[in-house]
């Protein structure tokens, strides 16, 4: 096999990873088959089953590549900022950029179809963040950015509960309230919740340069 034709596989391979994240992200799974997913690409059925031999064998590579987006996009974060609050804020700010671009059908019918890739999903997402949060909680507090009554690990289990429910809530109030507006005013809360009473005015221009660096007025 020449270089330019294993390049070419390569490209086509990717070209429909992409296709099927795009479309199972922002529609749901259970609205395409393979033969819609080939029809959107222009490629015959037999082509998009010569790189992916079965719906689950694609529906477990888009999973995957959510779940390296998701740690590229947190490991960005963690080369932005400067200290524990910043750091905590940014986290957050990455998982609502984040979740806002997910349709949470995505999730809902991975559960009924695919409830193990769905339960390994969810697991891999929550341990990106999970010892991230865990650590700057932790030297937050060390620091007396946080309060010292913080229970580190409990605090970001239960935020990490939170998350979750914020997505299926955003959803459900999507005709009311912008979905990032619930998940922002979800961040607020627990921010003033563990901050130390001295670092709020830190916190607050911390919270108005992030408003202002989204766009938001």
């Amino acid at each position: 096999m020449t270089y330019q034709l294993k390049r070419s596989k390569i490209k086509m391979k990717e070209q429909i990873l992409h296709t099927a994240f795009r479309l199972f992200t922002s529609q749901g799974i259970q609205p395409f088959t393979m033969d819609d997913i080939a029809a959107k690409m222009a490629i015959s059925k037999k082509t998009l089953y010569r790189f992916y031999d079965s719906r689950q064998h694609l529906i477990e590579e888009v999973c995957r590549h959510l779940e390296t987006r998701y740690a590229n996009a947190f490991a960005t974060a963690d080369e932005q900022k400067s200290d524990s609050l910043q750091r905590v804020l940014a986290y957050m700010n990455t998982n609502l950029q984040f979740c806002k671009k997910l349709n949470p059908a995505f999730f809902s019918d991975l559960y009924k179809h695919y409830p193990q890739l769905a339960n390994n999903l969810v697991t891999s997402l929550r341990a990106t963040a999970y010892q991230r949060l865990l650590k700057e909680l932790e030297q937050g507090i060390a620091a007396g950015l946080f309060r010292g009554s913080v229970h580190p690990a409990l605090v970001v289990a239960i935020l990490q509960q939170h998350m979750q429910k914020d997505f299926e809530f955003a959803a459900e109030l999507v005709n009311d309230y912008a979905k990032d507006e619930v998940f922002r005013q979800a961040m607020y809360l627990f921010l003033y919740g563990i901050i130390a009473p001295h670092a709020i005015p830190q916190l607050e221009a911390a919270l108005g340069n992030e408003m202002i660096h989204n766009g938001v007025e």
